[in-house]
């Protein structure tokens, strides 16, 4: 870190990362290759900016029809970190969004992972146009319709439907 800040050149990293142990509890995602990064380390004033790209082939789930998707998983990547001295760092902690740093080098693992993570899809589709499950007897209306009444009628004004019937007769 001192050195990168001395010298004022940026410096590639670039590497993977084994993700399976990450993903052994969470079933919904599995990793289908290594997480693969390309980041750039940069000294500017006292902080260190990493960014970059990393991508990861991965296998989901779609979440209205319930198949499998395998896709690849691009994700961009930024992030600060500041010099400090040991006993200065608790004082600045909360004063910069830079993660401060005492250390002579950086593990960025943690950092790319939990960036990994964070941008995964909260609720993967396999495809935008995805008609889901059917409420009512689960067929996947992507395949095939069902013929299923899935008209939605409020419970509130469900008396009043029957209301309407006996009028016309």
């Amino acid at each position: 870190m001192q050195e990168l800040a001395s010298r004022k050149l940026p410096v590639s990293l670039q590497g993977t990362l084994d993700l399976t142990e990450l993903f052994r509890n969470h079933p919904e995602f599995r990793p289908l290759s290594p997480l693969e990064y390309e980041l750039t380390a940069v000294a500017v004033d006292d902080l260190i900016v990493v960014t970059g790209q990393m991508s990861c082939d991965m296998h989901m789930q779609c979440s209205r029809c319930l198949e499998p998707i395998e896709e690849t998983v691009g994700v961009p990547f930024e992030e600060q970190f500041r010099i400090v001295a040991e006993e200065d760092e608790e004082a600045n902690e909360d004063v910069e969004e830079a993660v401060p740093v005492t250390e002579e080098r950086i593990d960025l693992a943690p950092y790319v992972m939990e960036e990994f993570v964070v941008q995964l899809p909260y609720a993967p589709l396999c495809s935008e146009s995805c008609k889901g499950l059917c409420p009512e007897c689960g067929t996947n209306l992507n395949e095939q319709s069902c013929g299923c009444n899935t008209e939605k009628i409020d419970p509130r004004m469900a008396a009043l439907q029957d209301w309407f019937k006996s009028q016309k007769e």
